[in-house]
């Protein structure tokens, strides 16, 4: 998987976890937490890019999830923004952000 693969997977995490206004620092650690696990080469630094771009960007969720097409990469995505928003409370807005994720990618979120 590339790196911008794993990069746009982060910023529909962070999409999702912004959608109360904030991300907050343990929804970044989570964030980080959970991908530097699954792919052990993507730095600190690449991950600070990521969420630097996510702020200058002016792309919306749907924009973010066309971009990921593989299966198993959407899955974890979906994995990613839950845990992540979930850490200190999943708020209502970033409930309804993840929904949407699902229905755009045709998933069920609990099955």
């Amino acid at each position: 998987m590339t790196n911008n693969s794993v990069s746009g997977c982060l910023k529909i995490a962070a999409c999702i976890c912004g959608r109360d206004g904030l991300i907050s620092h343990a929804e970044e650690q989570k964030m980080f937490e959970l991908i530097s696990q699954k792919f052990p080469d993507f730095s600190i630094g690449e991950f600070e890019v990521a969420i630097d771009e996510f702020f200058d960007s002016g792309d919306q969720i749907e924009d973010y999830l066309l971009a990921i097409d593989d299966i198993d990469m959407r899955q974890f995505t979906l994995n990613l923004a839950e845990a992540s928003a979930s850490v200190d409370g999943l708020d209502i807005r970033e409930n309804i952000a993840l929904q949407k994720a699902y229905q755009i990618w045709g998933e069920t979120r609990y099955e």
